[in-house]
């Protein structure tokens, strides 16, 4: 017990070591983001609840709120875009630990210890962990449906059936929390009803749990749809509707699929385990297509354990095939754990389990060498950061903005402006008026994207051009004292 603490620890501080290092240079600050934080700003200011989600990336319908919960617990500690990112880095790590204990206790310890290290230096994972955005958490939560579904279905000790209550409990939790979090949890939400509902072990007190616990935990948006005439309702079945229509049929149809995965999936799978590699992503396409297919055609022998896993990939594919529109690289987030492991248990199979420890020892080890954790990073966060920094250091000031609205550029400064301790005199600031005569104003910060800088009426040769080396972006200040 002492050993697999320790290795549980070490799991979990090795994931967030690579996921937190340098954190302020590689989270992504974008759109949804400020999006994200102007919503909690809002209703935490309020005191309103919050009964809906962020909006889908297509369609026009909002999720249900539980990531607006989740972001809610690492606001209450900042209201900066690095504690939401914390966040996310911690639930990632989490899966670490959990694809480790899945794997030991229905696999092998040292399957488990070489998956849970591949997702752990896993780069696409990484790459989608240093951010607070409401995809990223989706592979904790399916890996949590995994395991609280193998529980149900093949670990239940002798005389102990209010376990498998438990666990079938966990599991419907676990599944709806990943379709909350972005529609393409819908795949391991309807994989898990699916399994149960063929298990023998389904009945009718069971089918009543499932739905009340759903309704339970939808209740919020359920609540939002009925004061406001199912709205989000009415869009899905648009969406629906208009995504059978021929416009979007280019996006559907085998040559269309065969494009996906020859292309964005060799890719996809190059990202997860071979260190964005595009060359050994299609070697490992090819031997999973060609062991997925083995697989298939001998679905009877194969071990009661690893059918789930074969099954859910196969009815992955299918709910990918249905998707009528493009299959943006986020939108596979919810097979990474599951990928990991197949990968692993095939190889090991194949090769042996020495042979298998070493490759994936020497995979592990390039892996960390070209990790994303060390690379190069978008200085757009740590610009404004730096930037608020020289600002709020001066006392009765107000800032100009003139910046083109399509980058987002102002918002995020507007938002980190509004959380500084040192706020501006005025929110909006009319660069003419209070250059001229405001007594309150003493400094006025002009923030201009460069192709439009000189449009200002005031002489730019009277500020001063604050430096802002190594980091300068396309948006220079200009200092004007009164």
């Amino acid at each position: 017990m002492k050993k697999i603490s320790k290795i549980v620890v070490w799991l979990f501080l090795f994931s967030l070591l690579l996921r937190v290092f340098h954190l302020s240079y590689f989270i992504s600050f974008h759109q949804d983001q400020v999006r994200d934080l102007y919503y909690l700003k809002d209703h935490f200011e309020k005191g309103q609840f919050i009964l809906l989600g962020p909006k889908a990336s297509v369609g026009n319908f909002f999720l249900p709120p539980f990531w607006y919960y989740l972001m809610s617990a690492a606001y209450i500690f900042s209201k900066s875009p690095l504690s939401s990112a914390i966040l996310t880095a911690l639930l990632s790590s989490i899966a670490s630990i959990v694809i480790f204990l899945f794997m030991k206790k229905f696999f092998d310890q040292k399957l488990a210890f070489l998956a849970a290290t591949l997702y752990a230096v896993s780069p696409l994972s990484i790459e989608y962990s240093r951010f607070a955005w409401n995809p990223i958490p989706i592979p904790l939560f399916v890996i949590l449906t995994f395991y609280f579904l193998y529980e149900f279905l093949y670990n239940l000790p002798a005389g102990r059936q209010e376990k498998r209550e438990y666990f079938f409990i966990y599991g419907t939790i676990a599944s709806n929390l990943a379709f909350q979090l972005h529609y393409q949890g819908l795949v391991i939400f309807i994989f898990y009803f699916l399994v149960i509902l063929f298990s023998k072990k389904f009945n009718l007190k069971r089918f009543c749990q499932y739905i009340f616990i759903n309704l339970i935990l939808l209740l919020p948006f359920i609540i939002y749809e009925a004061q406001n005439n199912f709205k989000n309702t009415t869009g899905i079945i648009n969406f629906l509707i208009a995504s059978q229509t021929t416009a979007k049929l280019k996006f559907f149809g085998i040559p269309f699929f065969i494009k996906f995965i020859l292309r964005d999936f060799s890719f996809f799978i190059g990202r997860v385990l071979f260190f964005k590699n595009q060359i050994l992503g299609y070697i490992g396409l090819i031997i999973f297509l060609i062991s997925l297919g083995i697989k298939i055609l001998t679905i009877k022998k194969q071990e009661k354990h690893e059918k789930p896993i074969i099954f859910f990939l196969i009815f992955s594919f299918i709910m990918l095939f249905f998707y009528k529109n493009s299959l943006i690289d986020f939108y596979l987030l919810f097979l990474i754990p599951i990928i990991i492991i197949y990968f692993v248990l095939i190889i090991k199979k194949t090769v042996g389990e020495k042979l298998a420890l070493g490759i994936f020892f020497v995979l592990i080890l390039v892996n960390i060498s070209l990790s994303p954790a060390f690379g190069a990073y978008d200085k757009t966060f740590l610009w404004i950061k730096e930037s608020i920094k020289k600002i709020t250091n001066q006392k009765q000031y107000c800032v100009n903005y003139s910046i083109f609205p399509q980058n987002f550029i102002e918002s995020k400064y507007r938002y980190m402006m509004s959380i500084a301790k040192n706020k501006p005199v005025y929110k909006n600031c009319d660069m003419v008026m209070y250059y001229r005569c405001d007594p309150k104003v003493k400094t006025v910060y002009y923030l201009c994207e460069e192709a439009i800088c000189t449009r200002t009426p005031i002489d730019l040769s009277l500020g001063k051009l604050i430096d802002m080396k190594p980091l300068d972006s396309n948006v220079k200040i200009y200092q004007f004292d009164l």
